[in-house]
């Protein structure tokens, strides 16, 4: 339990001390929550609202403002959270370091006006340790297996070993960091979709959608000194995915919905990295330079059918088929540089980052949407950014810092047209006064550009899944997107606890042309299309706290995990002036209480509830709409057996809770009510595993 405790202190103390709003959760806290994957960690962060879909995926916002404005990193490095990319919400827990939720803008992490989410992937250790897990999960009456393997250890005989009393020899030696991981999933959703008109139900409609999901990543690190001041690590990320499945539905056959859909859809991925981080010491300073490169690749390939009612009495029924196939490729070059101070406690950093990403389409379709387009694409950026700290009266520390960025798109294709560029300058001030040994308060301004994503820019359409209406709409790109400029006010109090510690945070976003997605009807479908909605003000209040449960009379190791969110937001301008912006939710809620695996052997366990507030979903005063309240509930228990390993039941979701959404259409004389109640069911996880 020593272990346990110095690490979490070593977490707190990283936030106490961070230059800018951090929280920090490594790997002894993802242990505690019993996560089975990233997503499941993500869920329970301060500020950050998970929505999970029938097909894997998720979408993740923080403070409530738009899937764009959360910046998801890896290593530091920027990805996107599309089906090219890492599956990060889907990456064993064991792969994780630690995970740095980044809540205000400073110039090294900047471009984000919700946050921004670092995840750190395990380093090469001298400290030999082998890890394997076994896992079943039953989801929807069926089964699928789970593997994870990693070892981390010396390269060689270490010094000590070797019997070397020479001083080279007393350098760390060479290790070395291997994990390999197979991931299968059991997907689905049922959902029942309705439309009222003057409170009667007039059109209705049932699918269900099974899928199945394969992930296979292999992860090698080398890390070692070339010399007392130079250091190499050497890593690579090799990650293939599969997912195929098919949704059936059933309606009743108007205008609506059709007879009956069917639809196949298929779908892999694959994906290359590889690194090379190499850190020099100076006298006075350490310079930390990163090249990377990767290639992401994937196919999606649906074909479905659907049934409709003629349009007369008595006629047979008309069957239109459809297919959409949509081949990717994005490629990455990127070179960062960060040098930084190391002789006084207040610190300077300047840094620099060229980025090249090509992005390769093709689009072929069939039916109501026929398409056969292609996208040659490139972005290129160019990053420089610095900060200092001073010191003030009052024991404060300053620190200012300015990022520069230029931004150049480029199309070959006319889904793309001509060229983009962007010249950025984003300022950022932060302060830091301790009041006390144990207590400090922050205060943060920055100014934060957000650019609009180059897939959201492509015109190009995307088909809906069974029958097109006002909640299952297409998707169609918007190339007049403008770029969103917000500034950002953070303020708010940490204190250290004897056994933990807890926050209080107010945040402000003063948001210009804000982006969000809108609803039209287009001939006789309906299209959600990304635009810039106007101007808003976005604020609330964030509250976290980890304390220990001794107060309740249980063991000292027990702790409880607590962080909610009242979230509040107002459209300044635009269509939509006096509503909240689509889909904030009122509040985030999550608890948990959980006792660790003990060393000495013994049983351990957890729960957590989480709860999110309604959202509205308000396009326009003629289109308007909400999500509802739902909350989540996961529990799990295990035992560990002293020598020989351990195992772990979870069950997640238990309340099977149900994801619902309303729209209203009032263009009409009669307002018409299109709801959709989508249900995942539980998932129960059997785990057995070991550690030596």
């Amino acid at each position: 339990m020593e272990g346990v405790t110095v690490t979490a202190r070593r977490s707190l103390e990283q936030r106490f001390f961070a230059a800018g709003s951090l929280v920090v959760v490594d790997r002894n806290d993802i242990e505690q929550m019993g996560a089975f994957s990233v997503a499941d960690v993500l869920r329970q962060l301060p500020g950050v609202q998970v929505t999970p879909s029938g097909d894997g995926s998720v979408e993740i916002r923080m403070r409530g403002m738009d899937r764009g404005a959360t910046q998801l990193l890896v290593d530091g490095q920027r990805v996107g959270s599309k089906r090219s990319q890492l599956p990060i919400d889907q990456l064993p827990p064991e792969l994780i370091e630690r995970i740095e939720v980044v809540r205000a803008p400073t110039a090294e992490f900047s471009g984000a006006t919700g946050g921004t989410i670092n995840i750190v992937l395990r380093q090469a250790t001298v400290k030999r340790e082998t890890v394997l897990r076994l896992t079943d999960n039953h989801v929807w009456g069926r089964n699928a297996g789970q593997a994870f393997f990693s070892r981390t250890g010396p390269i060689g005989a270490t010094p000590a070993q070797a019997g070397d009393e020479s001083d080279a020899a007393h350098s760390p030696p060479w290790s070395y960091f291997v994990a390999a991981s197979a991931t299968g999933l059991l997907l689905g959703s049922d959902t029942h979709r309705s439309t009222q008109r003057a409170g009667a139900e007039v059109a209705q409609s049932d699918t269900s959608a099974r899928y199945r999901r394969n992930d296979y990543a292999l992860v090698p690190r080398v890390s070692g000194r070339l010399s007392a001041e130079d250091q190499l690590t050497l890593r690579a990320t090799f990650s293939r995915g599969e997912f195929a499945g098919e949704s059936v539905g059933v309606g009743s056959g108007d205008g609506t919905y059709a007879l009956s859909s069917k639809e196949a859809h298929r779908y892999e991925r694959r994906y290359l990295q590889a690194a090379a981080d190499w850190t020099h010491r100076f006298a006075a300073s350490k310079l930390e330079t990163t090249l990377a490169a990767s290639r992401a690749s994937d196919t999606v390939d649906r074909d479905g059918t659907l049934v409709r009612a003629a349009g007369m009495a008595g006629a047979a029924a008309v069957t239109d088929s459809y297919s959409f196939l949509d081949d990717r490729r994005e490629d990455l070059v990127s070179l960062s540089t960060k040098l930084t101070g190391t002789t006084s406690a207040l610190l300077w950093s300047v840094g620099a980052q060229l980025e090249d990403r090509q992005l390769h389409v093709r689009t072929t379709a069939s039916g109501d949407l026929q398409s056969n387009t292609a996208l040659e694409s490139g972005i290129r950026r160019a990053v420089l950014w610095g900060q200092n700290e001073w010191e003030l009266p009052a024991n404060t520390t300053l620190t200012l810092g300015l990022r520069g960025e230029q931004v150049t798109l480029h199309g070959g294709s006319s889904l793309v047209a001509g060229q983009r560029q962007w010249n950025i300058l984003q300022p950022s001030l932060h302060t830091r006064t301790p009041l006390s040994d144990d207590l400090q308060w922050r205060a943060n301004l920055a100014r934060v550009t957000q650019l609009p994503r180059v897939w959201d820019l492509v015109d190009r359409t995307i088909p809906s899944q069974g029958s097109n209406s006002l909640s299952n709409p297409d998707t169609v790109g918007n190339p007049n997107l403008r770029p969103e400029v917000t500034w950002t006010l953070d303020t708010g109090f940490e204190r250290r606890l004897a056994a933990g510690h807890m926050g209080l945070n107010v945040f402000v976003r003063r948001v210009s042309d804000a982006l969000a997605p809108t609803l039209q009807l287009q001939g006789a479908r309906w299209v959600e299309q990304r635009s810039n909605v106007g101007d808003a003000m976005v604020w609330g209040l964030e509250a976290d706290a980890r304390t220990g449960l001794g107060w309740l009379g249980l063991a000292s190791d027990w702790t409880l995990s607590a962080n909610a969110s009242l979230l509040q937001s107002r459209m300044t301008s635009g269509r939509n002036e006096g509503q909240r912006i689509p889909g904030q939710a009122r509040y985030i809620v999550t608890l948990s209480a959980a006792r660790p695996m003990p060393r000495g052997g013994g049983w351990y366990g957890g729960a957590t509830l989480s709860m999110t507030g309604p959202a509205d979903q308000n396009v326009d005063p003629v289109l308007a709409g909400r999500s509802r309240a739902h909350a989540m509930l996961d529990v799990y228990v295990g035992q560990l057996v002293r020598g020989l390993g351990y195992w772990r039941l979870g069950i997640y979701n238990v309340g099977d809770a149900r994801f619902r959404r309303d729209r209203v259409d009032a263009s009409g004389p009669v307002p018409l009510l299109s709801t959709s109640s989508m249900q995942l069911t539980q998932r129960v996880y059997l785990t057995v595993g070991t550690q030596f």
